[in-house]
């Protein structure tokens, strides 16, 4: 799972951040540590919200899939290693009907099949029960961006225009 810091949209952020690792990878990084840093509220209040036990008492215990993969034990430290922040994953990915769309460029990531069954079930007897404790989807990244929206989403402002003045790009968010 992976969720957007809000309805920003800027053009061009991806090729500036791109231009900049080509012209001075520690600069480019930099960028990356500022963003960390930025973000570190939300992901604090994530993990405020992050369950230490596990939240269904079905959840404590091992479950494997088909393919033998571990799918639901509930481990608190293995659960919030996986809550980070990132910039520039992806470039594109194909989307259903064949079109290919761009990920995000700046965002905040909780993987792991823990952490998208808690954070996003929205259908059956697993979800109404999650639903009945912590609330309807988004449990976690969404309410946490919420909480810190106001203190975060103004230096990604300034951060965006840093990196497109740093490489010359007129980019618009």
């Amino acid at each position: 799972m992976t969720s957007e810091l809000g309805p920003i949209e800027v053009v061009g952020l991806k090729q500036a951040l791109a231009e900049l690792n080509k012209i001075d990878k520690k600069l480019r990084r930099s960028i990356t540590t500022d963003f960390k840093n930025i973000v570190a509220p939300v992901l604090d209040e994530a993990r405020d919200k992050i369950p230490d036990d596990a939240p269904l008492s079905g959840m404590a215990r091992s479950w494997t899939g088909k393919s033998g993969t571990e799918l639901m034990h509930w481990e608190s430290a293995k659960v919030n290693k996986n809550l980070k922040a990132f910039t520039s994953g992806k470039k594109v990915r194909d989307a259903p009907g064949g079109f290919r769309q761009n990920l995000a460029t700046f965002g905040i990531r909780w993987g792991g099949p823990q952490a998208t069954l808690f954070d996003m079930a929205r259908k059956g007897t697993m979800s109404q029960a999650l639903q009945a404790r912590f609330g309807p989807p988004s449990r976690v990244i969404w309410r946490a961006y919420q909480v810190k929206q106001n203190e975060v989403e103004g230096q990604v402002r300034d951060l965006v225009n840093k990196v497109m003045k740093l490489t010359g790009n007129n980019g618009r968010i």
